[in-house]
C-alpha cells in the first residue's frame, strides 16, 4: 500500500489539483483557439520576424527532438508520469517551491499527452521565429523546471 506524505491534506491535495486543473484548462483552450483561428502552416500577424501565432503540429518532444515517435511517446510519457505523481505524493518535498514546481511540470506533461492523445500531435503557436515554436504546456514544464532547479541549487548553498 502507498504511504502518503503527511503534507498531503485534503486542503493541500485540493489546491493543488485545482491549481492542475486550471493549468491545463488553459493550454488546452490555447491550442483550441490557435486550432479554430488559424490554417496550419499559417502565422499571425504575417511577416513579423521577432515573436508571432503559428499554428505548428510537434509529434516529438521538446524542440522538435524525436519527430515522428509519437506511438512510443504515447507509451512512455503515461508511465513517467505516473512515477512523477508517485514521487510527489510520497515522499517528503524537496524545497520549499517542488510542490509548486511540480503541478507545472505535471500540468504541462499532461496538457501535451492530451494532444498527443486527441489530435495525434502537440499543437505548437508561440512563434519566436529564430527558435522553436511551443506553447503554453512547454511553457509550463520550463518554469516548474527553472524554479526546481533553481530552488534545488540556493537550498544547497543554506549553511546547516
Amino acid at each position: 500500500m502507498m504511504h502518503i506524505d503527511s503534507r498531503w491534506n485534503s486542503q493541500r491535495l485540493s489546491t493543488f489539483v485545482l491549481i492542475w486543473a486550471l493549468l491545463i484548462a488553459l493550454d488546452q483552450i490555447t491550442k483550441s483557439l490557435i486550432r479554430s483561428n488559424l490554417t496550419y502552416g499559417s502565422s499571425w500577424p504575417e511577416n513579423w520576424e521577432l515573436i508571432r501565432l503559428s499554428y505548428v503540429e510537434n509529434t516529438g518532444i521538446a524542440f522538435g527532438f524525436l519527430q515522428g515517435h509519437g506511438e512510443l511517446l504515447s507509451f512512455i510519457v503515461p508511465i513517467v508520469l505516473l512515477g512523477f505523481i508517485y514521487m510527489i505524493f510520497t515522499q517528503p518535498p524537496l524545497t520549499l517551491f517542488s510542490d509548486y514546481s511540480f503541478v507545472l511540470i505535471l500540468a504541462g506533461a499532461v496538457g501535451n499527452l492530451i494532444d498527443r492523445f486527441w489530435h495525434g500531435a502537440v499543437t505548437d503557436f508561440i512563434d519566436p521565429t529564430h527558435y522553436p515554436a511551443f506553447n503554453v504546456a512547454d511553457s509550463l514544464i520550463c518554469i516548474g523546471a527553472a524554479v526546481l532547479i533553481g530552488t534545488s541549487l540556493l537550498d544547497r548553498r543554506k549553511p546547516t
